[in-house]
């Protein structure tokens, strides 16, 4: 892993800032603070929209092989949020988030291993992984819908000392 150089980092963040925003938004956002922090310990990213708009993206995608791709990917989500607010518009998980999020192809959830996950579970069908820090039962949102759906109950396919 190569020294991390924070002054590059935030100006390439920045710049990221600026593509998405022209290339998904039309361009209409407004500049606002943009932060990478070490303290998102079960979440890639972070809209904020009191007292001041801000987004923060996890230090932890740096431990990535793909860190800059994962990091544009979470930013793009981070500004779905934003772009709703900016609207007017409810700026939570909405139907409109979801295909305004598939519209760009930003994904909804971060591939960052939460810190504190003891289980790792799989979807039967599309095998897409959910680290949980509780044993549940819990379907494939993508796969089930809003709802829980028991035909794509998760599996428990690890516990924490194999994650």
């Amino acid at each position: 892993m190569q020294a991390f150089d924070f002054n590059e980092a935030q100006r390439r963040l920045t710049q990221l800032f600026w593509d998405h925003n022209f290339r998904f938004f039309g361009g209409i956002l407004v500049p606002i603070e943009i932060q990478f922090s070490g303290r998102l310990k079960t979440t890639g990213g972070q809209y904020f929209r009191k007292p001041v708009r801000r987004i923060q993206i996890s230090t932890r995608y740096f431990e990535m092989e793909s860190a800059w791709d994962e990091i544009a990917d979470t930013l793009g989500h981070e500004m779905v949020h934003y772009w709703l607010d900016f609207l007017g518009h409810p700026c939570g998980h909405t139907a409109e988030f979801r295909k305004k999020l598939k519209h760009c192809g930003f994904h909804r959830y971060s591939r960052l291993t939460p810190v504190k996950a003891r289980y790792l579970y799989l979807c039967p069908r599309c095998s897409t992984q959910y680290f949980r820090r509780k044993k549940g039962v819990w379907s494939c949102g993508p796969c089930s819908g809003a709802r829980y759906n028991p035909n794509f109950r998760l599996v428990l396919a690890a516990q924490a000392n194999t994650i």
